[in-house]
């Protein structure tokens, strides 16, 4: 994309003219040699070579391709440049005291640290107006009536942008609000410095200025300068009238004077004006943004993972009349491989099972998962607190709102609209195409069976990931993605995510061992089966609990992940209990090992019975409570019990100890380990 140089020139690399414009280098090169005879056409700002680009002026390049480039010297306000929330305001406003000693209210200080930051970019761009109009032997009259009309204008972008404005005066005001802060500096803008409370009135501005951009901006018909012009002659000659739907005001035509059509058409399309009342007018935020909002440019990742940008597309394609299906993509932008892909014929729930979906490709492969994440968020803003909260899933995000251009996937799925898809028979044209190899055919629409469209899209999948990447010649795009990981990406952060993403099932513990899907889970933490201390600190939590389980299955249909939570407490990871063979002879090296895991396991718990079992002693209880209020009812014969009087008891010889079994249960002399307590 053009790059603004330090001289306010703009630059474009012949990349970004190459081939959509001249068809190869040859072509483009020709075309600045016949230029650089002549007075006007292409003109290079650099020559290429010695390890530099060629840029060529901006400025120099026909109309229509100036229209399709966007100029990085256009933003939405001019005080934008400058605006900064400025730090020494909040400091002194934050600490100022009034006569009386009284901070001033929450409030007010935010409000003229406000006003102060704007005066702040006011004076920048004052001073950037003086140089400009020195350099070009301009006059330096007339500068605060242009700054008046920006921080006016102003307040609506900032409205817009940062849910607040500025409340400096404007006009006559505003010349003399200016020139105190440039000279007292912030003190001036304290309205009640002694502390009296005082609330000033509503200044309402009666410029003409103020007043053509109302009309202009403010009707729902959109009128044209030529409209406008008709409309303010009928009002200054008393047949019309114009009221300030925000306050009420009804404009006095006295305070105005005639202007010819050729005035309004001057200043209503003067820049610093369109960019305020297009913003009004304009229904269509792309192409507003695409004529007055700059944007980045950034070189593209060398390392796969470092992010991906997702977005959903319907693939231009009906399965049935009026109806095409959904999906939700996410590509990887150092590799330009496809990573993930879900699709249906609606978009409800599909996000939750395509960040599903990321989680079991990347397991499956062996891959952490990326670190930044590049999304929009009509679907995602209502995660932005829980798994897509940065340092959640990614470390990184950049959630953006209208903003397709923003996202680079947007790019290649219009390289995979025009270079795949269009092959294939139903694909539907745009209504509006530029190119007429684009634009609708004569062929009659056809609808493609919904099962039969999903094969192809996915082979469609497979087909670009196999093609080769655009700048790592010699290499398939999934190869790059494969071979060229980033070393520094983090561990998936499944305790993080699991809670949002997973599913959640409800279960419990009994002798350690849990029941999940149809099989029996051990307890662990970080992959590995808990014994010891560890494991008897994790019964003490969940043995006999209810609780919940959250888990997340693989592509393979299989548990790939699966935590216990305690009102809402991580507890553990539960792993598969082991299952080693049987039959002796035809155990391996790893059903020794998952034997020996389960020897283990048992082992704590019962060597943790038998320490809760002897730290027990026997005591004796005495009852001396009566259970009657008296002895009046008695029936004859019946005597007290005396012990002494038994002469036949036996003597209670206790048992002999025995050594603790540790066999399994394929010893044809099986006892219960219990038995030894």
């Amino acid at each position: 994309m053009p790059v603004l140089l330090s001289n306010n020139k703009v630059g474009v690399y012949r990349e970004e003219l190459i081939p959509d414009f001249w068809p190869n280098w040859e072509n483009l090169r020709k075309q600045i040699t016949r230029d650089s005879r002549k007075d006007f056409g292409l003109r290079k700002i650099s020559s290429g070579g010695n390890g530099r680009s060629l840029l060529l002026d901006y400025d120099s390049l026909p109309s229509e391709i100036q229209q399709q480039l966007p100029d990085p010297r256009r933003v939405d306000h001019i005080l934008e440049r400058y605006y900064v929330r400025d730090h020494e305001a909040v400091d002194f406003y934050t600490s100022f005291k009034t006569e009386d000693g009284l901070n001033l209210l929450p409030e007010s200080q935010n409000r003229y640290i406000i006003n102060a930051s704007v005066m702040k970019a006011l004076v920048q761009l004052k001073q950037a107006r003086e140089i400009e109009r020195s350099s070009k032997g301009g006059s330096l009259r007339g500068i605060l009536n242009t700054l008046a009309t920006d921080a006016e204008t102003f307040k609506s972008v900032m409205q817009a942008k940062y849910g607040y404005t500025h409340n400096l005066p404007t006009s006559k005001r505003f010349k003399g609000a200016f020139r105190s802060f440039r000279k007292d500096g912030y003190i001036s803008l304290i309205k009640d410095v002694k502390g009296i409370a005082k609330r000033n009135a509503l200044k309402v501005t009666e410029e003409t200025v103020e007043l053509l951009n109302n009309m202009f901006a403010g009707q729902s018909n959109k009128p044209n300068p030529t409209e406008i012009h008709i409309q303010y002659n009928a009002f200054i000659n008393g047949h019309l009238q114009v009221i300030n739907d925000t306050t009420g005001e009804i404009y006095d035509p006295k305070k105005f004077t005639a202007l010819s059509e050729s005035s309004i058409r001057m200043y209503l399309t003067k820049w610093e004006n369109q960019i305020g009342t297009h913003a009004v007018r304009n229904g269509d935020r792309q192409k507003l943004m695409t004529k007055f909002t700059p944007y980045h440019s950034f070189e593209q990742p060398t390392l796969a993972g470092s992010i991906i940008s997702v977005d959903d597309r319907q693939p231009p394609f009906e399965y049935e009349k009026g109806k095409r299906m959904w999906f939700y993509n996410g590509i990887d932008l150092a590799s330009e491989a496809f990573t993930v892909w879900v699709y249906g014929k609606t978009k409800e729930g599909i996000i939750l099972e395509f960040y599903r979906q990321m989680v079991r490709n990347y397991d499956e492969w062996g891959f952490n998962l990326p670190a930044e994440l590049e999304c929009e968020s009509s679907l995602n803003a209502s995660y932005k607190d829980t798994f897509l909260k940065e340092g959640n899933m990614f470390q990184y995000r950049q959630m953006y709102a209208n903003k397709a251009r923003s996202k680079r996937i947007e790019r290649y799925y219009g390289e995979l609209r025009y270079k795949l898809e269009k092959e294939r028979e139903g694909w539907l044209a745009r209504p509006f195409a530029l190119s007429e190899s684009n634009q609708i055919s004569n062929v009659p629409k056809m609808t493609v069976p919904y099962d039969r469209l999903a094969q192809e899209c996915l082979k469609d999948i497979v087909t670009w990931n196999n093609m080769e990447h655009s700048k790592i010649k010699g290499k398939t795009r999934w190869e790059v993605f494969c071979e060229n990981q980033n070393p520094d990406l983090r561990a998936t952060n499944y305790k993080a995510i699991l809670p949002h993403l997973g599913h959640k099932t409800g279960s419990s513990c009994n002798a350690g061992i849990t029941r999940l899907n149809s099989r029996l889970w051990l307890l662990g933490d970080e992959g590995t089966i808990q014994t010891g201390e560890p494991l008897v600190h994790l019964m003490k939590q969940v043995e006999g609990r209810e609780f919940d389980i959250y888990w997340l299955d693989g592509n393979d249909g299989h548990i790939l992940k699966a935590f216990v939570y305690v009102d809402g407490r991580y507890i553990c990871e539960l792993l598969p209990k082991p299952r080693p063979n049987k039959a002796k002879i035809e155990r391996t090296a790893e059903d020794e090992e998952l034997r020996a895991i389960m020897t283990r396991y048992e082992a704590t718990v019962n060597g943790f019975m038998r320490t809760q079992k002897n730290q027990l002693d026997t005591v004796t209880i005495l009852d001396n409570r009566k259970k009657t209020l008296n002895n009046k009812f008695q029936i004859p014969g019946i005597e007290e019990f005396d012990p002494t009087k038994n002469m036949n008891s036996e003597t209670i010889v206790p048992p002999m100890d025995e050594p603790t079994y540790e066999g399994e249960e394929e010893f044809i002399n099986y006892r219960n380990p219990a038995n030894d307590l």
